[in-house]
């Protein structure tokens, strides 16, 4: 058995997994949209996947804090497949996540929304961001509550200023201009070029999402501790 099979095996058996990845989000299709746009559970949905992917890293974070990670580094399984195999079953769960998403969303809003196509390949591209994301804050800390902690209010932060939480429109032009930098802040805005059905905007959201993603990684599978 694969270490890939036996996480995925691991997170399934858990419940509250099984209810942050899969039943949390569908209460967010019941959100209304605003101003014209998107319902807004379609973005909120980033605030959702974001946590699902913070919790599904705990093993890894647990693994690196305990000094699991250097008897892995001295045995014949070398560190680059157990983090591999560990992310892709993360990320295997976070695309059934997604999946199931915008199906509900095709069928609750039928063709309100023009491409699915579209909305799942660029939650996907977010999915993986946040998922490196989180390998990388993980990094950073030597026990799980206080990086679980700090990242519960930073985490809200970010989405409250980048306009995942709370819609773009509602949001000042000042701090739209520095909350840019800010990797939440690109679903948003792809999902309203989406919208607006501008492909050169929707093509610069997933560019900028996973250019995040191969930073945080490379940041974040540094072996430490």
């Amino acid at each position: 058995m694969t270490i890939m099979t036996m996480t995925l095996k691991d997170n399934v058996r858990h419940p509250l997994n099984l209810l942050l990845v899969f039943i949390l989000p569908s209460v967010l299709l019941i959100i209304p949209s605003t101003s014209g746009g998107f319902p807004f559970g379609l973005t909120l949905f980033g605030m959702a996947n974001m946590y699902c992917a913070f919790l599904l890293t705990r093993p890894i974070a647990t693994d690196r804090m305990q000094n699991i990670i250097i008897r892995i580094a001295s045995s014949p399984l070398r560190y680059f497949r157990y983090l591999f195999e560990h992310l892709a079953s993360y990320m295997v769960l976070l695309f059934v996540q997604v999946i199931l998403f915008v199906l509900g969303i095709k069928i609750i809003y039928k063709d309100a929304v023009w491409s699915h196509v579209l909305l799942i390949t660029l939650y996907c591209s977010y999915s993986a961001m946040i998922l490196s994301f989180s390998l990388a804050w993980n990094s950073l800390f030597r026990s799980y509550n206080t990086s679980l902690g700090l990242f519960s209010g930073i985490g809200s932060l970010m989405c409250l200023v980048t306009g995942v939480s709370i819609p773009l429109v509602f949001l000042p032009d000042q701090l739209i201009a520095f909350t840019r930098v800010l990797p939440t802040y690109w679903l948003p805005y792809a999902l309203s070029a989406i919208n607006a059905q501008d492909g050169s905007k929707i093509l610069l959201g997933h560019s900028i999402l996973l250019l995040y993603a191969l930073i945080f990684f490379l940041l974040g599978s540094k072996r430490r501790y």
